[in-house]
């Protein structure tokens, strides 16, 4: 059997195709606008640890007071919705705000804690806002007595590390850890 092309068959086959090109860019461009509207929400938390030295001089006496303050910073598009919030020490986690309580409370003898949040489950962090985790007061003198109560050989460190988890509008789940620079771990 012989096929005939005539201008009829030429003129329908190229509609079909056509037809075809039309529908695959159409899925494309749904596809790549459904990832965009992810994009445009999408969260990134960041830990910050801010030190702060103010001495004061009063009588020839100087005396220091050094504030730690660690906080979580949404540097995303959209808002982060918190999973939860937990310390990780010795491969335990604990809530925030008991963990000083129970393993280190000779803290509240060093100095004090002007702030403790447990960054509520189900709380969301706008973006472009922080919220501080904790907050440290103490006087410089006790620098040294702190670091051998933390086990720690440098000032500003932590023998624990901070851990997040937490989800954009469209559900997708992220973790960050204090200790771990660069990018939040995807969860899903």
């Amino acid at each position: 059997m012989k096929l005939k092309f005539n201008t009829d068959r030429i003129i329908g086959l190229s509609a079909m195709l056509i037809s075809l090109i039309t529908l695959f860019i159409f899925f494309y461009q749904t596809n790549l606008l459904k990832e965009q509207s992810r994009l445009e929400v999408r969260p990134r938390l960041s830990f910050n640890k801010t030190i702060d030295k103010n001495v004061t001089v009063n009588d020839s006496i100087s005396t220091a007071q050094i504030t730690i303050q660690v906080s979580v910073r949404n540097n995303g598009l959209g808002p982060a919705i918190i999973e939860s919030c937990a310390v990780d020490f010795q491969n335990n986690e604990h809530g925030v705000s008991p963990f000083f309580e129970e393993k280190f409370p000779k803290l509240k003898e060093y100095g004090t804690f002007s702030q403790l949040s447990d960054l509520a489950q189900g709380g969301a962090i706008p973006a472009e806002a922080s919220v501080t985790i904790f907050a440290y007061q103490y006087n410089m003198e006790n620098q040294d007595t702190i670091n051998k109560y933390l086990g720690v050989a440098a000032a500003y460190e932590f023998p624990f590390e901070l851990v997040v988890e937490y989800s954009s509008l469209y559900e997708e789940k992220w973790s960050i850890r204090s200790s771990v620079d660069g990018h939040p771990v995807k969860l899903d």
